[in-house]
């Protein structure tokens, strides 16, 4: 636990304190800043304290009164609720405005880790709960060079993977090998192995109609062939077999034939797509160099604009991108101002998707790469960012 950076970011954000709640591991985001270890057994309540000035203050149940004791500061040990009541009331400083994992309206459900209940209890002793959006960021979202470094790296792979398989299947098409979403999917993942990365899970590989769907995934019994003339949608994400390491995850759109046969439509729509992202991107860039606090909510909103006046909107079905960390969605920001309304600020040293999408009937096309936010720019990774469909012969 890092509790003088704790205590600093609480003063800048002109907090009297952060107040982490948690039952039975509802708050992930709690144990990640805290530095606690999900191995151990929560089955009570707990509340831990940190003043913007001072010691900090857990409060434990006597059933589980080892928890916590990795943490500084008292130890407050409650039998029952009322116990647990008047140590909340004392160790609360009536009228302050003190941090929790709450979001006004469930605007960000992902921050939305206190239950409506206890934020009642909280407010009942005259106590200003705010949420930790933006603040929880610096400690679950913001990046260590070393982090960086391993998002760059990953992101090299696996352009490299993904140039290696789109040869592969050039080579299989020219020799009207048989192929399908499965097969190619285990092959990339098999690619992406060699390479030295870590994936949890396979890569989709949809073509045509099933790239519509974008969280579509062959498998083992449910996957269509790829045949001349397909578009395929290729989606993938791994990390670096470190601990800390960062995920870096871009998708990729292939034509199973040469450039000359592309369709005009499809090459229409990812036109648009690729317009979409680049607006994105220029509009975070061109916010963060003057210095301006740049809402992630703001650059959807820029990058959806784009393909709502070329008259796609409807079929533009999730938000412009997601936060990244150690997994693939992480709990910063996300450049959404569609599924949540995230007024969250994109933080130096923190990454996130750019991967907007058109969904047709027909066939579905997104191209997405990845965001690293600096000190007054950000830089794109997952280069060279792809500037047309990819003709696999």
């Amino acid at each position: 636990m890092q509790l003088e950076r704790i205590q600093q970011a609480l003063q800048e954000e002109k907090l009297d304190g952060w107040l982490f709640y948690d039952f039975r591991k509802s708050n992930p985001i709690a144990f990640q800043v805290l530095g606690l270890s999900l191995n151990d057994m929560y089955t009570r309540r707990w509340f831990y304290f940190v003043p913007a000035q001072g010691t900090p203050t857990a409060m434990i149940s006597a059933v589980e009164s080892h928890v916590l004791h990795t943490l500084p500061g008292e130890r407050l040990v409650f039998r029952t609720w009322q116990e647990m009541h008047a140590y909340l009331k004392n160790t609360l400083p009536a009228g302050a405005r003190v941090a929790m994992e709450y979001s006004p309206m469930n605007d960000i459900p992902y921050i939305s880790r206190v239950d409506a209940g206890t934020v009642e209890l909280i407010r009942s002793f005259g106590v200003q709960v705010v949420s930790s959006a933006n603040i929880s960021q610096r400690f679950v979202a913001q990046l260590t060079q070393e982090q960086v470094e391993s998002h760059r790296e990953a992101g090299r792979r696996l352009i490299a993977a993904k140039d290696r398989l789109f040869v592969e299947l050039g080579e299989d098409l020219r020799r009207d090998v048989e192929l399908n979403e499965y097969q190619v999917q285990q092959r990339f993942l098999g690619l992406i192995r060699q390479s030295g990365l870590d994936m949890a899970e396979p890569p989709i590989v949809a073509v045509n109609s099933n790239a519509s769907n974008p969280h579509y995934k062959p498998t083992s019994n449910t996957y269509s062939p790829i045949r001349r003339g397909d578009l395929v949608l290729f989606d993938f994400w791994a990390r670096l077999p470190q601990p800390d390491a960062i995920v870096a995850d871009y998708t990729w759109m292939a034509f199973a034939g040469t450039k000359d046969e592309i369709p005009a439509r499809q090459k229409e729509i990812f036109e648009i797509v690729k317009t979409a992202r680049d607006t994105g991107i220029a509009f975070a860039r061109e916010r963060l160099a003057t210095g301006e606090p740049v809402e992630a909510r703001s650059v959807d909103d820029a990058t959806r604009s784009v393909i709502a006046r070329a008259g796609y909107g409807d079929y533009f079905l999730h938000r412009t991108g997601h936060s990244i960390g150690f997994i693939a969605h992480g709990n910063g920001a996300n450049l959404d101002n569609f599924e949540t309304r995230d007024k969250r600020v994109l933080l130096p040293r923190t990454c996130c998707s750019v991967e907007p999408g058109i969904y047709l009937p027909e066939f579905g096309v997104r191209s997405e790469v990845n965001l690293l936010v600096l000190e007054g720019d950000a830089e794109v990774t997952g280069v060279p960012t792809q500037q047309e469909i990819r003709p696999l012969l």
